[in-house]
């Protein structure tokens, strides 16, 4: 008997077979999970511009940073409304329910909250 050293053309061909059939059946299921997620961020982008449209109009119209059920009340959705945590709002825009944060410092890092002593529910960043 003699070793063999190498693959023979017929392995080749055959893994060539296996590897297009793989990708057949899972480049279309990977196409839609990327469609979904892009949705998803598109959506997650536009709910926070529009909470950010009605943080501009709340602090033109008031003259300072808004508090938290001030600012609920220009957002132009079919549905607006503080979390239960008071940590943001919560709109229902179409078809969709989206949740944004809202931060009581400048720096965007403390979350707004009136549950803590002392911590007020102003909105100074989203």
């Amino acid at each position: 008997m003699r070793s063999q050293n190498g693959v023979s053309s017929i392995e080749v061909a055959m893994m060539f077979v296996v590897i297009s059939i793989v990708a057949v059946v899972a480049l279309p299921t990977l196409g839609k999970v990327k469609n979904t997620i892009d949705i998803e961020s598109v959506d997650q982008h536009q709910s926070i511009q529009k909470v950010k449209s009605a943080y501009a109009l709340a602090i033109a119209q008031t003259g300072d940073f808004p508090r938290l059920d001030d600012l609920v009340e220009f957002i132009d959705a079919d549905f607006a409304s503080q979390t239960n945590s008071f940590s943001g709002i919560i709109f229902r825009d179409g078809k969709h329910r989206l949740t944004v944060n809202t931060y009581r410092d400048t720096d965007c890092r403390l979350l707004t909250s009136n549950k803590e002593p002392g911590v007020t529910d102003v909105v100074r960043c989203i």
